[in-house]
């Protein structure tokens, strides 16, 4: 696929799209509450690695995880149609590439954080 073709601003509206914002702020909806009851009814962690290995779990893993990748997708959404609906004509793919490559960006930071968090660590 051609990036011309990814930021042609008629081939990026449609149900697809709306349909993917939905799904996130669904679950979005679900995680948050489960999320703050978690927290609530979780011993107070003394140190980072307490709260690092509660974190690790599955049962917070996973969530967190696909919670982090549907804010993407909402934003990215979001941000998108905002752009195509209020910046020129003109400069629309320019804005729709800049916004590509802060998704770039974010998604490699994001991997840099998992490797970083998976690493043990000795001591600072």
């Amino acid at each position: 696929m051609k990036f011309s073709r990814l930021l042609n601003p008629n081939k990026l509206s449609g149900k697809h799209a709306h349909n993917w914002q939905r799904i996130s702020a669904y679950y979005l909806l679900i995680y948050i509450p489960f999320l703050a009851a978690a927290t609530l009814f979780q011993p107070s962690h003394t140190s980072l690695q307490d709260l690092l290995d509660t974190l690790m779990q599955p049962f917070y893993l996973l969530p967190n995880l696909l919670a982090l990748i549907l804010m993407l997708i909402h934003s990215w959404v979001g941000l998108r149609d905002i752009l195509l609906d209020y910046t020129p004509l003109t400069n629309t793919p320019l804005w729709l590439a800049a916004l590509h490559w802060l998704l770039i960006f974010i998604i490699f930071d994001l991997v840099v954080l998992i490797v970083m968090v998976m690493t043990p660590f000795e001591s600072f």
